[in-house]
Formats: structure tokens, sequence, C-alpha cells
């Protein structure tokens, strides 16, 4: 699957995406995370235009960090399934990815 199609599917909160597994069914799935922080990485890579993946990027960056702000809020219902211990790593992993995309459009 290329870069874009991810991409639009974990903005989108496509079935089987990453987005999809943790926003909708409280799962944190490790396949589609790498998936998903690849295809970041890839598009940092390509010469695609800022304006059509930077927005959808900053979204999906802002929606998983809101996903774990409300798995830790002891007032909050929504609960991660499959959660890794290294939680933070991962989040570090999307954070450079994420900023390696936008280092490479300055």
């Amino acid at each position: 699957m290329d870069a874009l199609t991810i991409l639009n599917d974990n903005y989108e909160m496509q079935n089987n995406s990453f987005l999809y597994y943790l926003r909708e069914r409280n799962i944190f799935n490790k396949d589609a995370f790498k998936q998903l922080n690849s295809c970041i990485y890839d598009l940092a890579q390509q010469n695609v235009s800022i304006s059509s993946a930077a927005l959808k990027i900053h979204i999906i960056h802002a929606r998983t960090l809101e996903a774990f702000l409300y798995h830790f809020d002891a007032n909050d219902t929504f609960n991660i399934q499959n959660l890794p211990e290294n939680y933070n790593k991962i989040l570090a992993q999307l954070d450079k990815s994420v900023a390696f995309y936008f280092q490479t459009r300055i």
C-alpha cells in the first residue's frame, strides 16, 4: 500500500488503519502503527507537496496524542487495549517521523 493511501486511511479512520483501531476499537495495533510511522517517514523523503499531506499528518498526530491523554485520564472511560509498556518510545518514534517530515519541508 502506498504512503498517501495509508495517510488518507488514517486521516479518515478507515477500517484497519492505526487510528481506526486506536480511536474506534480502543486497541493499539502495533502493525498498523508501524505502517503509519513508516508512511510519514516515506512521505518526508518524497517530493509530495506540503499542502497535500501536512494537515493530515498534523491531525493524525494530534488524534493519537489525544487518545493517549484520554487513556491516562482517570475521569475518562476511554481505555487503549494492547498498549505496549514502552508506549513512550512508540510516541517518540511517531514524533520523530512527524518532525522529520516537517524538517524536510522547511
